[in-house]
């Protein structure tokens, strides 16, 4: 059986949307019944807070509106049509996700559910590099969004993840 790449990609999409909201749900659930040591909130300062707010609004538009704008433009260049609309369909996915889990478990969920999709999103990105050829700017936007999505993990990494990781006495309690 011959399976295009366009099929390939969406299979693989669908798979890890799966993945992501399986493990999610888990840890929401694991940390609401103290399953999992993890903070309910995350513990942010209130410079990361402010900080945090800077880095959304960035995230909005680098992240979510240069890929819609390039949709439209590009649009009659089906490989990068179908990039881009999966590219946005796992991001939307992703807001639902963290918002309705969030409100069901844990708000913490946000920092595992945003590592995981971070991950998958720099990934889909180097694919969507390799594509296809791509005008000048588009190619230079779509290496900002690869940029700032490895940024954005670092940031997860570094930042988010400390935030609802337990202190050690709480480990032993």
């Amino acid at each position: 059986m011959n399976v295009t790449p366009i099929a390939h990609r969406a299979f693989i999409s669908i798979a890890f949307i799966v993945l992501a909201t399986i493990l999610s749900i888990g840890f929401g659930q694991w940390v609401k019944t103290g399953t999992l040591p993890f903070k309910a909130m995350m513990g942010f300062s209130p410079n990361q807070w402010q900080f945090m707010r800077v880095w959304v609004n960035v995230a909005l538009a680098i992240g979510a509106i240069v890929p819609l704008v390039m949709l439209v433009v590009l649009w009659d260049r089906p490989i990068v049509r179908h990039f881009l609309a999966s590219y946005l369909v796992v991001l939307v996915v992703q807001l639902a996700s963290e918002v309705s889990l969030s409100r069901w478990f844990v708000k913490s969920v946000f920092v595992p559910i945003g590592t995981l999709y971070t991950g998958f999103r720099v990934w889909q990105l180097w694919e969507g590099l390799h594509l296809t050829v791509y005008p000048q700017p588009w190619f230079g936007l779509l290496w900002l969004m690869l940029v700032f999505w490895a940024a954005n993990l670092i940031m997860l990494l570094l930042m988010a993840i400390p935030s609802i990781w337990p202190e050690s006495n709480e480990r032993s309690a």
